[in-house]
Formats: structure tokens, C-alpha cells, sequence
């Protein structure tokens, strides 16, 4: 179907794989499919795991619109969170003026890259299928794809970084980290590499972190996050977004 004055929308991520398996018979309930990518198959309780929440009780007061960047008191958990996984020790901390609450990836990304100004924004090829859709909506930035060659592990390095930045005028990047779909991890000395360099050349990344709790090292799992390597949460260049029901027991409630 056509309407006039709308352009043809093309499905990308998980939009794309849902609506083939809808071709195919998929359904929400059906017992003979079964959707990984938002936690099924239902196993029930797992040994240690708290109780269900079965009903939630709403009063009058919730049935307001929230606040547009997200309720204080769930914007300040996340900041404290944040400063307990991340900022142990450190002077400068997260409150809930750094933290904005979006209703999933799509609409947190959107929001901020609606937000940017008249700069050269860079990303990665390949990346996260969404962001080629999602950068071609808006007109007011230009925005420069950086190829990364699957040769050499889509490896790209502080140097290459430093000089795509400053050869291309970069005021912005937007990445994800880990990256989805190549598996490529940016950690430890080298993630808080990418940190210096952006505050140094003032150059923001935005940086995806929604597989942040997926990471594999050898016989334990860890997190990773940018947030590690900020050193004043109020100046230094770094946007985080995070997708903390995405691994957490109840993924359908944003």
C-alpha cells in the first residue's frame, strides 16, 4: 500500500527478522516456534532467581504522563548503578541529571542523534543495521561511513581513530560497543584510549552499549562500558545508551 507524502520504510535488525518469521507463521504464544532474541523459551524460575511479579498495582498518580527524560527516582537508580559498576572511587559521579529514560534503543537513538547539530558525524560499516536508516532521516548533519575491513578483524585502531577525526572534521561518532553484528569488542587500555582521544580532539561518541552485559573473557563474564574511563561525567564527550531490561528477567517491561 502507498500513501502519498510517505516514503517506503525498509525493515532493518530484528524489525526485518520478525516481520519474515511473521511470513512464516510466527506468533507471539506459538508452540511451535520459539524466539531467542526475547528470552524464550519460558523455563520457568530459575534456582535462586527472586519471585515473580504476577500484578502490579497502579495508582492514580502513576496514570499521569511521565516526565519526558523519564521519572527522577528510576533516572537516579540507574545513575547509581552506573557509579557502582563503573566509577568506584572516582571524584566525579553519575546523578540522575545524567541519565535519560527512553522506551528502547530505536527511540534513544533517534532522540539523540535529532539532537545533533550542523557537524560531520562518522560510522562504522558494518554496524548495527539500524543506524544507516536511522542517520538517513535527518538532514541537518552530514553523515561519513567509515569502512572497516573484515580481513583484518574489523580491527580499527587509537591511530586510525585520531586520524579519521581530525582528517574528516568528526564532532560526533556513533558506534556500538559491543559491536552487533561482528563481534568486535573495544576494552581495557583500548576503550579508555578512544576515551582520551575523543576529549582530547573534542569529537563526542556516542557509543551503543546495549550488548555491554554479553561479554565473554575466558571462564567469567564482565561488563563493559565507557563509563569507566570518564573522567568528569558533566565535560567529557561520552553519550552511553543501554538497554538494561535487554538482559535482565523481565525484557518486555521498558
Amino acid at each position: 500500500m502507498t500513501i502519498p507524502g510517505f516514503r517506503p520504510v525498509p525493515f532493518t535488525g530484528v524489525i526485518f527478522v520478525m516481520a519474515e518469521a511473521g511470513r512464516n507463521g510466527y506468533r507471539y504464544g506459538h508452540p511451535d516456534w520459539c524466539n531467542l532474541g526475547q528470552g524464550q523459551p519460558e523455563t520457568g524460575p530459575l534456582p535462586g532467581s527472586p519471585t515473580r511479579v504476577h500484578q502490579v498495582q497502579i495508582g492514580p498518580a502513576d496514570q499521569d504522563y511521565a516526565p519526558v527524560p523519564g521519572l527522577w527516582e528510576l533516572r537516579r537508580a540507574v545513575a547509581e548503578l552506573y557509579n557502582e559498576l563503573y566509577r568506584g572511587g572516582q571524584s566525579s559521579q553519575y546523578t540522575e541529571r545524567n541519565v535519560c529514560i527512553c522506551a528502547g534503543g530505536r527511540s534513544s537513538l533517534t532522540r539523540a542523534v535529532a539532537a545533533l547539530g550542523e557537524i560531520n558525524l562518522g560510522h562504522f560499516l558494518p554496524d548495527y543495521t539500524a543506524y544507516e536508516e536511522l542517520l538517513d532521516i535527518f538532514k541537518l548533519f552530514t553523515s561519513i561511513p567509515i569502512l572497516l575491513d573484515g580481513s583484518m578483524g574489523y580491527r580499527f585502531g587509537v591511530d586510525e581513530l585520531r586520524r579519521e577525526i581530525t582528517g574528516r572534521g568528526l564532532s560526533a561518532l556513533l558506534l556500538s560497543n559491543p559491536c552487533n553484528p561482528t563481534g568486535k569488542v573495544i576494552q581495557g587500555e583500548e576503550l579508555e584510549s578512544w576515551v582520551g582521544v575523543a576529549r582530547e580532539l573534542g569529537c563526542s561518541l556516542m557509543i551503543d552499549e546495549f550488548y555491554s552485559h554479553y561479554v565473554w573473557k575466558g571462564s567469567d563474564s564482565g561488563l563493559v562500558s565507557a563509563a569507566r574511563y570518564v573522567r568528569d561525567v558533566d565535560s567529557d564527550p561520552i553519550v552511553l545508551f543501554d538497554g538494561l531490561t535487554k538482559n535482565w528477567r523481565y525484557p518486555g517491561w521498558r
